[in-house]
C-alpha cells in the first residue's frame, strides 16, 4: 500500500502507465485530490467505477486500497458505500459465480460496515444490504439465513429513517435485496411484493436495460403464479412492464392485461398462440392449472363488478356461463373466492343463487374505470330522481 500524499500520487502515476486508456481519469482523480475537492472527487469516483471499460482486473480494488482509504472519511458516506459496493464486484470476476470469490467481496463489505459510527444509519443500512445481496449470491443455507437476519435487522432502521428524507436509497437497497432473496427462497407472493416496493423507490431509468427486462419478466411471472395476487391493475400500472412490448415476452404483458380484465376467452386464445413460449417458462408450465383457476376467479370478480350494486344476486347458471365452468364446479369457485377474501356473500343452494355483498377493491384499468364512471352516472341520476321525488312530496320542507 502507498503511504502519504506522495505515495498516493505515485500510485496514480503507476496506474496511468499501466492503463493508458484510463490515463485522463487517473489524472483527474489526482487533480481533484490535490485540490481537496471532495464533492467533485466523489462524483468522479462514482462515474469511474460505474463504467465497464474502467474495470480492469483488480484495478478498482487497488484504487480503494491505495487511494480511497486515505480520505474516505471526507466523502459523502452514502456515496462512499455505493462506490465500495461496486468495487466489491471485482472480487468475483468468474462466471458462473464462484462462492469463494464472493466471500472475499463479503469480507470487504463487512469491513465497511464496521465503520458504522462514521457512516451514519442510512449508509450503514445500505452497506448491510450490500452484504446481504452478496450472501444471497452465494446461496448456501447458512448464507441465506444470514441474509434473512440482516434483512430483519434492517426493518427498525428503515422505520427510524422514515420521513427523514433519507429513506429512498435505503428502501431501494432493502427491497432490491428482498427481491433477490425471495426469488431464490420464495414464495412468489413475497417476491412480487418486494418488486413493487423496489420499483416504488427506484427510478426506472437508473436501471440497466437488461435489468429492466429481467425485472419486468420476473415480476410478471410472480404476479401470475402468486397465490394471493389478484390485483393486476397494480402491476400493469408499473411502467416497467411496458418494456416487454415488442420483445419475445410481449405475450406476458398481454396475459397480465387479460387477467386484469378477467377475460377467460382471450386467455385461452393467447395461451394457444404462445404455447411454446409458455411451456418454456417452467414456473408457468408447472402452475398452469392454478392459472386456469385464477382466471376463473378473476372472471367471476369482473362479472360481479360490471353489475349495478343493487343487482348482485346471480344465479349459479350465470356464474357458470361467465366463467366457462360446469355447474358442479361453480359452488367450489364461489367458496374459493370467499376463502381468499375476494368476495363476501351467501350461497342459496335451494334457489341456486348467490348474493354478493362485497367485492374486493382493485386498481382498475381504463375499461374498468369507464364502467365505474357509468355506474357513478347512474347513481347520480338516481340521487337526482330521489331528490325531485322528495321535493314534490314534501314541498313544505323546502319553503
Amino acid at each position: 500500500r502507498c503511504g502519504g500524499r506522495t505515495g498516493r500520487m505515485d500510485f496514480l502515476d503507476a496506474e496511468t502507465r499501466k492503463y493508458p486508456k484510463m490515463a485522463e481519469r487517473y489524472q483527474r482523480l489526482a487533480d481533484l485530490y490535490q485540490g481537496k475537492l471532495w464533492h467533485q472527487l466523489t462524483e468522479e469516483l462514482s462515474e469511474m467505477v460505474s463504467l465497464p471499460e474502467c474495470s480492469q482486473g483488480r484495478n478498482l480494488i487497488d484504487l480503494y486500497e491505495n487511494f480511497i482509504t486515505k480520505f474516505e472519511a471526507k466523502l459523502n458516506q452514502l456515496r462512499f458505500v455505493q462506490i465500495a459496493s461496486v468495487i466489491a464486484r471485482q472480487f468475483f470476476p468468474s462466471r458462473p459465480v464462484v462462492a469463494r470469490e464472493v466471500k472475499d467481496a463479503i469480507e470487504f463489505m463487512e469491513s465497511i460496515t464496521e465503520k458504522r459510527g462514521r457512516l451514519g444509519e442510512e449508509a450503514f443500512l445500505v452497506a448491510q444490504m450490500a452484504v446481504a445481496e452478496l450472501l444471497v449470491q452465494v446461496g448456501g443455507e447458512d448464507e441465506m439465513k444470514h441474509a434473512r437476519a440482516l434483512m430483519d435487522e434492517a426493518q427498525p432502521l428503515l422505520q427510524l429513517l422514515e420521513g427523514s428524507g433519507a429513506e429512498t436509497v435505503a428502501n431501494s437497497s432493502y427491497h432490491r435485496v428482498a427481491c433477490e432473496y425471495f426469488k431464490v427462497a420464495g414464495p412468489a407472493d413475497e417476491y412480487y411484493k418486494s418488486c413493487i416496493q423496489f420499483l416504488a423507490y427506484t427510478p426506472q431509468d437508473t436501471l440497466d436495460p437488461a435489468v429492466q427486462k429481467r425485472l419486468a419478466v420476473d415480476v410478471s411471472l410472480a404476479a401470475l403464479v402468486g397465490e394471493t395476487v389478484f390485483n393486476y391493475g397494480e402491476v400493469l400500472s408499473q411502467p416497467i412492464v411496458k418494456v416487454l412490448d415488442n420483445t419475445d415476452f410481449a405475450w406476458l404483458h398481454e396475459i397480465l392485461q387479460v387477467f386484469s380484465a378477467g377475460d377467460i376467452d382471450r386467455f385461452s386464445s393467447i395461451c394457444a398462440a404462445n404455447k411454446d413460449a409458455i411451456n418454456a417458462e417452467p414456473v408457468l408450465k408447472q402452475n398452469f392449472e392454478m392459472l386456469r383457476q385464477k382466471i376463473a376467479l378473476l372472471c367471476l370478480m369482473q362479472a360481479i363488478f360490471v353489475r349495478p350494486p343493487e343487482d348482485r344476486l346471480l344465479s349459479l347458471k350465470e356464474v357458470a356461463h361467465a366463467t366457462k365452468l360446469e355447474m358442479d364446479q361453480v359452488e367450489w369457485l364461489l367458496m374459493k373466492a370467499m376463502s381468499k377474501g375476494l368476495i363476501r356473500g351467501k350461497i342459496d343452494q335451494v334457489e341456486q343463487t348467490v348474493h354478493i355483498s362485497w367485492l374486493k377493491p382493485r386498481v382498475l384499468d381504463a375499461d374498468q374505470l369507464s364502467t365505474l364512471k357509468d355506474k357513478l352516472g347512474v347513481w347520480k341520476d338516481n340521487v337526482d330522481k330521489t331528490l325531485l321525488f322528495i321535493e314534490s312530496e314534501t314541498p313544505e320542507l323546502f319553503q
